[in-house]
């Protein structure tokens, strides 16, 4: 039996090659290993199959040493369907070796579903002259299903110089292509769990997680999601998606899939609401108003303190075969991780918050003919504080002192000597006016105190002393970013005296003090580089920045002048850093 040359149009592969899925088509037939039958060459390759002669190998064009004992061999002419085969091509595909089988007998082990397929494949294989590789399917005779390929070559008869003879080598790949299907599934499924993972890592908080797991709703296939901690009492912690699981329609009742599924410890997986109305008929008008049309509940194992569920809503029907119920229970773990992650961390960034906040000043003390406003933003993730800090100080003589500085580090020993230098200097404000002893008596604490700490703690800091009587300013900076001074009447500038180390770094250093001279009307700008260097990373930019505000809004009320300074620095996300700031107007 020849194909139909007038069946559907056949795919090739690439390079012409045709090729055939493996779910589908049959292959032709093997040529004879040694030992195998053969040909007698006084048939022109139409004989009687002989055992134990070569010859009609070589006429065909084969030398069968040397391949894979697991391959077969054939020879088909396609003008009487007589197949010329060895054992091997016989056993592949379930048949007895009989000479007398034509390619009806081989055609017919393909699966029925499979035939269509086949031929429409073969077809085009067999109107050209040329190579081939072609995949099929195999029924055995006790049921099993092998997939067989086979690459060969298809002969013109010398005469006509048509198509009359298809030959090659076949094999069975059954076990192969298994392989490749599990990793190319393995992949599929890294693939969406790095789709699905790619913004947990970064989501600090659970806002933060929120918009991630949205995003992640196309890897997922879903239409909503939510998770819970199945606890006495019950609590939603994350909610996102269209679906109402995000209005507040879903309750976590004694015996429905929420508290079920944290009990026994198993996914469950609902394709339709008949399947949940079989299983929990209390919950399927509470699911039913989320609008979603299937639904799998997932515990979540391994968080501490929380027995958690993940349930994830689709508008759709959903198979949930085997491999998506795997991947559904990865992310859902995932999730959940993140989800444990982003509550300690909202819970330590609003420790670190009080923490801070207890450690700054809530309002400054200015003396007489001084305006001033403050701003502080925080830039800190879980418990890490900020040694940003500033002050002021209201002196007897009625000078204004203005403090601001910054701790190396982000962490609770950053915090702790960022108090220390700061109720430091507070101290030794109310004993002096001079800046410069001021900034060594703070050095030497500073020093002493790193000779007793285990890891050393330096600190960048400015000092300016503003006197109504003189009408000057004294400032003396210690490492710290220079001030900036919008003189009445004139463009602003920055002052860029010589600085002294920063605390702590070498005892006994005297810091040298410098004083100009202000009118009424005058600003001055103090700020830590988390305020210049947000946007760039570069304090010349960001003290650019902020000479444009200075020089273009410093007759604005001073609380708008300090929020200005604020919006012209201020990063499209968090800042990078902490921000202190400290705005005066001399009148």
């Amino acid at each position: 039996m020849t194909p139909s040359a007038s069946g559907p149009r056949a795919a090739r592969g690439p390079g012409g090659v045709a090729t055939l899925p493996p779910n589908g088509g049959a292959r032709p037939m093997g040529v004879p290993q040694n030992g195998g039958r053969t040909v007698r060459e006084d048939t022109g390759g139409r004989g009687d199959a002989e055992p134990g002669r070569n010859g009609g190998w070589d006429e065909f064009g084969f030398t069968p040493s040397g391949f894979d004992a697991a391959a077969g061999f054939y020879n088909w002419m396609l003008g009487s369907g007589e197949v010329v085969c060895d054992d091997q091509t016989y056993q592949l595909h379930g048949l007895v070796p009989d000479p007398a089988l034509r390619f009806d007998a081989f055609l017919g082990q393909v699966p029925p579903e499979d035939l269509a397929d086949l031929l429409e494949m073969l077809d085009p294989v067999l109107s050209t002259v040329g190579d081939y590789a072609l995949e099929y399917r195999v029924q055995l005779p006790d049921g099993r299903i092998r997939t067989l390929e086979t690459r060969g070559r298809v002969v013109a008869d010398p005469a006509s110089g048509k198509p009359n003879r298809m030959m090659g080598l076949i094999s069975d790949v059954t076990e192969r292509r298994a392989a490749e299907r599990e990793a190319l599934r393995r992949a599929a499924v890294a693939a969406r769990m790095q789709e699905v993972t790619a913004g947990l890592a970064s989501a600090g908080t659970l806002d933060e997680l929120r918009a991630a797991v949205t995003a992640a709703f196309p890897a997922l296939g879903a239409s909503g999601l939510l998770v819970t901690d199945a606890g006495q009492p019950a609590e939603i912690i994350l909610e996102c998606g269209d679906l109402g699981l995000t209005s507040g329609r879903v309750r976590v009742g004694k015996d429905g899939p929420v508290r079920t599924a944290a009990a026994t410890g198993d996914p469950m997986f609902f394709t339709e609401a008949a399947e949940l109305r079989r299983r929990f008929p209390q919950s399927v008008e509470a699911v039913r108003a989320t609008g979603a049309v299937s639904l799998a509940v997932i515990p979540i194992g391994g968080v501490p303190r929380m027995r958690g569920v993940c349930m994830i809503g689709f508008d759709g029907p959903r198979s949930f075969d085997a491999a998506e119920r795997a991947f559904l229970v990865l992310a859902a773990s995932a999730i959940g991780q993140a989800v444990h992650r982003a509550r300690i961390h909202d819970v330590e960034l609003t420790l670190a918050m009080a923490l801070q906040g207890g450690m700054l000043p809530r309002t400054l003390r200015p003396g007489p003919g001084v305006e001033l406003a403050h701003r502080y933003e925080a830039a800190t993730t879980g418990i890490q504080v900020g040694g940003d800090w500033f002050d002021s100080v209201q002196r007897p003589d009625g000078a204004t002192l203005l403090i601001i500085g910054d701790v190396e580090g982000h962490n609770v020993q950053a915090a702790g000597m960022m108090y220390r230098v700061r109720t430091t200097l507070l101290a030794y404000a109310e004993q002096t006016s001079d800046v410069s002893k001021l900034m060594q008596r703070t050095n030497a604490f500073v020093c002493e105190f790193n000779q007793e700490a285990e890891s050393p703690l330096f600190a960048t800091c400015l000092l300016a002393l503003i006197d109504p009587d003189t009408r000057t300013i004294t400032v003396s900076r210690a490492g710290h970013i220079p001030p900036v001074l919008a003189l009445a009447q004139e463009k602003c500038a920055v002052h860029h005296n010589e600085p002294g180390v920063p605390l702590g770094v070498l005892d006994g250093f005297d810091y040298p003090v410098w004083t100009v001279p202000y009118s009424a009307g005058s600003v001055l700008m103090l700020c830590t580089d988390g305020l210049l260097e947000s946007m760039d990373n570069n304090l010349d930019k960001g003290l650019d920045r902020c000479l444009a505000v200075l020089d273009g809004r410093r007759e604005e009320k001073l609380d708008t002048v300090a929020d200005e300074l604020l919006a012209a620095n201020r990063p499209e996300g968090a800042w990078k850093d902490d921000v202190a700031l400290i705005v005066a107007r001399m009148a």
